[in-house]
């Protein structure tokens, strides 16, 4: 409970009650620019030493989250996309940098749940939004998977200083 609630993910009356409660427009945000930064800097230095093996594991999870989506579980779902971006994380090798990506977990669940009800869009509308991904990295298409990824967390919310696509340093 302590470490939901320093996630910001439930309230806690003390000796009373808790309750659930709803990330700030402000707060999904900076956890979506939080992953996006983190994946972003796993992929700078390329698709890794196995391109073709990165494709296949995202495809892997694709898959999971498109049955998990057809069959209307939420929690599979979730899980699915976790191991989507993990396999992006994992890229780099750098385990420091996946410690980070992995505090923001339970927050991106909560934010999934919420954004879907939100923007009331389908399960499989979630799932099909990783496909651009997938196939850059099947591709081999490196820049097109940056820009995919960059679309994928921040297209949606407005621009704050420093996201600019002229701000970034590595804009396409």
């Amino acid at each position: 409970m302590r470490s939901l609630h320093a996630e910001g993910l439930i309230a806690i009356v003390p000796r009373r009650y808790s309750i659930v409660t709803r990330m700030s427009p402000e707060d999904a945000e900076d956890v979506c620019y939080a992953r996006y930064v983190l994946e972003d800097a796993s992929l700078q230095g390329g698709l890794g030493p196995r391109p073709r093996e990165l494709a296949k594991a995202l495809r892997l999870a694709l898959e999971h989250m498109s049955v998990a989506a057809r069959l209307g579980d939420m929690d599979a779902l979730v899980d699915s996309d976790t191991r989507f971006h993990e396999v992006l994380i994992d890229v780099s090798g750098r385990r420091r940098l996946k410690d980070l990506w992995s505090i923001t977990n339970s927050q991106m669940g909560a934010l999934m749940r919420a954004e879907i009800e939100r923007q009331g869009i389908s399960m499989e509308d979630t799932a099909g939004r990783h496909v651009g991904l997938a196939d850059a990295a099947a591709g081999g298409d490196l820049p097109r998977l940056r820009a995919e990824l960059r679309a994928h967390y921040l297209v949606g919310f407005p621009q704050r200083p420093g996201w600019a696509d002229t701000d970034h340093p590595d804009a396409l």
